[in-house]
């Protein structure tokens, strides 16, 4: 290692050298901190004395010698340096029965013993002429390492040679730790005191020294870049300062780090740990302390922890100061604590956190940092624990760090003893876990039936069993746990009631089977929570009257509720309210703004359900692509396990997408996917029927269709909730007819449909609409299919839209009229082709001219530009009604409607209605709500 900043240190010791030289013997003393360049120092010098022709002897002392007699003496003039004769006058010195008289000495062993013994001024006084014998010839240096390891004979002996040797040959080098206490007291005051010894102080690198030992390695631009980190992180320290320097190097070749940039790695965490083995335990105990005290590590606190006194602590804290290993009482990184801690056993790491945590706990910290090391210690300790572990994890959960909240609440749970408490803490789990990690959550479910069966299970908690039994797919168990929720919202008097009603109503709507124990569903509380509301807007939906006031009811509970585990399902009844009430762009919007809540909140769960809801949004307005990616992210966000019955839904989703688009060996691999059998006592095993009846009517099998269109159908009208807007299965089993050719049972069918309640909505009336033209005359069907287009222009579903254009276009073939027949044409080519519905737009591809192909140009002047009439005018015209039809509807003239497309194509700056936006109609209608 490169000797920096020691410069004037060195001179100091050469000129002392040449001192000693003139028969003025001399003494130096050096001092530093651990791995301060000291022993580098040393040897640098004994090069320089013995390239000028010194005798040097070195001993190093080690803490593992201390009580070896003479142990560090023997070291010195054990070696080939001395002449001959005086090394065999020094060997019978050691060997003879004075030196065994002066080791048998009970004094020997005392390191603060000034005085010496008849036996060992004997050999001492020996060591001491041979010694000036030496000096004669040529200069001798002896160098000892670490004295302050030494054994205490030793010791005596070296003071007893250097208080002789002033006007001798002879130089005596020691090095020492900077201690604010030094072990060996007495020795050092008698060194001191000398009158030709010298004291000299090493300090801690510089910025700039730290530069010039990197420049040493590495090339000037990099080492100017790294030095004030390397400074920082080092301490100054030139071992830990060069591991810095081995780590960079060591990521540049890897090729994980860039040049010029810091790095902390297996080097410095192994110079660390040697910086704190080269002293006694004490110091290794006292980092390892202030390693897990972490920022309670005052020198009170180790000393308390470690049963030693502050004073003693607060001296061993200052030598790591020193040292560079601490900056301020703490790890200048966190290698620097991960690598102290590392070398613990298991065992011992937990005990020592227990400790920790039992000390914080008695003096007053705060809960969160008594939990992280109960946690870390992993072992439970009694009912004190249990509270503070509680509180610990309401703090993670409000900060959205669900791992940590699961990791306190399970070790809350081991340390209960209450089984009412413990059964809370277990519910408090089960919706944490379920946040991120649903099929984690299922082994709560077995000890939390337990608990409701011996009666230990509060009905706020038996709530939250509920719905995950239901997505689990426990539908016996949910069946009951319904019914005893059902009974005591009955019995009334609960500070919950909305909450529990709404849960019990809702899990009724979507999983009727395990709902028929329960006699009287719990009614809308008439409290304003959002729970009452939540659940007032399901008994609309059950009734089929969803409507403008469903939809503003739904919009107001998105308002007022904060994204949270509580209001989660509140929020989602408001979504499926909107998409009820056929006000999907809401929904949509209403979706994203609560999945970006989601995303920040790092709920996993939270993000796949409103992915797989916005699939669903998407696929309603006909944006068939967005449906298909919402889709596959919700499958990507959780496993097919952790989906649950949930999965059907899903699935139903991603089928119908991708068969609208053609992608049937898609759509066939997904329906390959296996689901668990209690999807189908839910509304998401009606959803998954309907799509796989699509996918079946899509590749030619009207049979195979007929029958899950009918099989969903069943089901529904068993549970009483035959709504068209949740599966329109009547329209999926008359165009399974149609194409089998009993048109009269389809009609049959769509007339039955439509007098439904739930059959107002724009969507579900246009989607009846067009499939109940197929089947009537075809001097009918015209007007029917009119009446569909501008049903579904308003729903905002793209492709139903384009799906009923494309009828209409062939109705209006069908009677003749070839001209309307290509202007609707064109129309649904260029829908379908934003759609991306490649079967439809190949219907529409045949025999058409290639202006017929030509999208519409991306830019268009605002539609703000139009008036009131010719927004009207222009709405009818781009759903491919004439100017006779137009005025019509309107109650003008042909010239008026004249007149007013004139203006309208003027201001968008087109030239016929055939180039009129797709999407005016929707756009304006947008507008109109504004």
């Amino acid at each position: 290692m490169a000797l920096v900043e020691r410069n004037e240190e060195l001179k100091t010791l050469n000129r002392l050298f040449a001192e000693c030289a003139r028969d003025r013997g001399q003494v130096a003393l050096v001092s530093g901190g651990v791995a301060s360049g000291k022993t580098e120092l040393l040897h640098t010098f004994a090069e320089h004395a013995r390239g000028k022709g010194a005798t040097v002897l070195t001993a190093t002392a080690s803490r593992a010698e201390h009580s070896l007699p003479f142990g560090v003496l023997k070291q010195l003039f054990s070696g080939p340096a001395l002449p001959e004769a005086v090394a065999e006058t020094i060997a019978c010195l050691l060997a003879g029965d004075d030196l065994a008289a002066a080791m048998a000495d009970p004094s020997a062993v005392r390191p603060d013993q000034v005085s010496v013994g008849r036996s060992r001024a004997v050999v001492l006084e020996g060591l001491c002429a041979a010694l000036t014998e030496a000096g004669r010839r040529q200069p001798v240096v002896v160098a000892v390492d670490d004295v302050q390891f030494a054994d205490a004979p030793s010791l005596q002996a070296l003071l007893y040679v250097l208080r002789r040797m002033r006007f001798a040959r002879v130089m005596i080098v020691l090095t020492e730790w900077a201690l604010p206490r030094p072990a060996r007291a007495v020795f050092r005051a008698e060194v001191t005191r000398q009158p030709n010894t010298t004291h000299l102080r090493l300090a801690a690198l510089s910025k700039r020294g730290v530069e010039e030992l990197i420049r040493a390695e590495l090339d000037p631009v990099t080492a100017r870049a790294l030095a004030p980190v390397h400074h920082a992180l080092s301490g100054g320290n030139p071992l830990l300062a060069h591991a810095l320097i081995e780590d960079y190097r060591a990521e540049v070749r890897s090729g994980a780090g860039r040049e010029k940039e810091m790095a902390v790695g297996q080097a410095y965490d192994q110079a660390v740990i040697a910086c704190l083995h080269r002293w006694e335990p004490a110091m290794l105990e006292v980092a390892r302390g202030l390693a897990l005290l972490g920022d309670a590590g005052t020198p009170a606190m180790v000393g308390k922890l470690l049963d030693m006194g502050a004073d003693a602590a607060a001296q061993v804290l200052e030598v790591l100061e020193t040292a560079g290993l601490l900056d301020g009482g703490r790890f200048r990184h966190p290698v620097a604590r991960a690598a102290v801690l590392r070398g613990l056993a298991p065992a011992d790491r937990a005990a020592r956190h227990l400790r920790v945590a039992r000390l914080l706990h008695r003096e007053g910290a705060s809960e969160t940092q008594v939990a992280d090391h109960l946690v870390a210690a992993d072992q439970p300790d009694g009912t004190w624990a249990v509270s503070v572990l509680r509180h610990a994890a309401r703090e993670a959960l409000a900060a959205d760090r669900l791992d940590l909240a699961v990791a306190r609440l399970d070790l809350a749970a081991r340390c209960c003893a209450d089984e009412t408490e413990h059964a809370d803490i277990v519910t408090q789990l089960l919706r944490v876990e379920w946040r991120s990690n649903p099929t984690a959550a299922l082994r709560h479910l077995t000890p939390l039936l337990d608990a409701r069966a011996r009666g230990t299970l509060a009905d706020h908690n038996a709530v939250h069993l509920a719905k995950h039994l239901f997505w689990s797919g426990h539908t016996e168990d949910l069946a009951g746990t319904l019914a005893g929720l059902a009974a005591s919202v009955a019995a009334g008097e609960k500070p919950k009631s909305g909450h529990i009603g709404l849960v019990v109503g809702w899990l009724s709507f979507v999983n009727p089977v395990a709902s028929a124990r329960i006699k009287v569903l719990p009614k809308p509380s008439g409290r304003n929570d959002p729970w009452s509301r939540a659940g007032a807007l399901l008994d609309r939906i059950r009734a089929g009257e969803s409507d403008a006031r469903t939809a503003t009811d739904a919009e107001h509970i998105l308002r007022s509720c904060r994204l949270g585990e509580q209001a989660f399902g509140a929020q989602v009844s408001a979504l499926a309210a909107l998409i009820h009430a056929d006000r999907v762009d809401r929904a949509a919007t209403w979706c994203a703004s609560l999945l970006t809540e989601a995303t920040k909140r790092r709920s996993v769960t939270w993000q796949a359900v409103l992915n797989g809801v916005r699939g669903e949004i998407a696929l309603r307005q006909g944006d068939l692509p967005a449906a298909a990616r919402y889709g596959r992210i919700a499958t990507e966000g959780l496993s097919a396990q952790s989906w649950g019955v949930a999965i059907g839904s899903l699935l139903a989703t991603r089928v119908s997408a991708a068969t609208a688009m053609g992608d049937h060996q898609q759509a066939a691999d997904l329906l390959r996917q296996p689901v668990p059998e209690p999807v189908f006592e839910t509304q998401f095993g009606v959803q998954y029927l309907y799509a796989r009846g699509l996918h079946y009517l899509a590749t030619d099998r009207p049979h195979a269709a007929l029958g899950e269109f009918q099989r969903a159908g069943e089901l529904l009208r068993a549970w009483s909730i035959d709504l068209p807007t949740l599966v329109p299965w009547r329209a999926g089993a008359a165009q399974a007819l149609v194409a089998l050719g009993n048109r009269e049972a389809a009609r049959g069918l769509m007339s039955e449909h439509l007098a439904l309640p739930g059959c107002r909505g724009p969507r579900t009336r246009g989607i009846a609409l067009r499939v109940l033209a197929a089947t009537v005359d075809p001097t009918h069907r015209v007007s029917v299919l009119a009446e569909a287009v501008d049903s579904l222009h308003l729903s905002g579903d793209r492709f139903e839209l384009a799906r009923a254009l494309t009828d209409l276009s062939h109705a209006h073939s069908e009677v003749g009229a070839a001209e309307k027949a290509r202007a609707v044409a064109r129309r649904a080519l260029q829908m379908a082709k934003r759609c991306q519905a490649e079967p439809l737009s190949r219907t529409l591809l045949p025999g058409r001219a290639n202006d017929e192909h030509r999208m519409p140009e991306p830019d268009r002047p605002s539609l703000d530009v139009l008036s009131e009439a010719e927004r009207r005018v222009a709405v009818l015209a781009a759903l491919g009604h004439t100017n006779r039809e137009i005025g019509g509807k309107l109650y003008i003239t042909v010239s008026t409607v004249e007149q007013h497309l004139t203006r309208v194509y003027k201001k968008l700056k087109v030239t016929r209605r055939t180039d009129l936006p797709t999407g005016l109609p929707r756009q304006l209608q947008t507008q109109d709500d504004r």
